[in-house]
């Protein structure tokens, strides 16, 4: 499949809330520790200052490219194999910043926790549900496939496979500094297979009291309104 075929179809899945799962296994096991549920409960609003800017990481990646192309020629002149999918070509590489772009886009976040249940309600997109047993995994299959979340430690994560070789994966933390929340998403497609790790941290905030949205883009930089 095409990357403008996928792109076509993880949109509108994207738009109408169902990332949820993709028939193949292309995932591995996520759970690398034993499951320590941490409190994440509360509103949350991103905090821009220390959050990744998408064009410092669609750059770092297009120079990751760039070095495996060198890699791959010098391996070539020597006469020597090497083993590796195809590289991305600029178009890929823009492709899968807009996905993260979408992906990455909400700026507000309602955790409501419980014992057995984390939903993570998350501005003008759809929420990240997850229902455990105490295990630290839980899979959910429907129509469209496959999704895995639990805790891996205090971490909880999300693992999201798309039909079409969209892969998703979140891990939400609580950061090292008081009050804050760490979110790290990395998306990847089978066009590309160099992941875009984006971080955002995020603060509380009083829903309240918030007069006023900001929003960061690829093409716009950050850009706040009123309400």
């Amino acid at each position: 499949m095409t990357i403008s075929k996928i792109i076509g179809r993880c949109f509108g899945v994207c738009l109408i809330g169902l990332l949820v799962g993709c028939v193949q296994q292309r995932q591995a096991e996520a759970i690398t520790r034993v499951a320590n549920p941490v409190d994440m409960a509360g509103h949350w609003e991103i905090d821009f200052a220390r959050s990744d800017n998408l064009q410092d990481q669609l750059s770092s990646i297009a120079r990751r490219v760039q070095r495996e192309a060198v890699r791959r020629a010098r391996l070539s002149e020597e006469g020597r194999g090497f083993a590796g999918s195809p590289l991305p070509d600029q178009g890929d590489l823009v492709t899968l910043a807009r996905l993260a772009e979408i992906i990455t886009e909400p700026v507000l976040l309602e955790v409501i926790q419980s014992d057995a249940r984390i939903r993570v309600k998350r501005d003008k997109s759809f929420a990240l549900v997850c229902e455990y047993d105490g295990s630290g995994l839980s899979v959910t299959v429907d129509t469209l496939g496959i999704q895995r979340c639990g805790w891996d430690g205090d971490q909880l994560y999300f693992v999201i496979a798309l039909e079409g070789g969209l892969d998703v994966t979140h891990r939400l933390s609580r950061s090292k500094e008081p009050d804050r929340l760490l979110l790290v998403t990395s998306v990847e497609t089978n066009s590309t297979r160099f992941p875009m790790i984006v971080s955002q941290y995020f603060t509380p905030y009083d829903p309240d009291a918030l007069g006023y949205r900001c929003e960061r883009t690829l093409t716009r930089g950050k850009v706040c309104s009123t309400r």
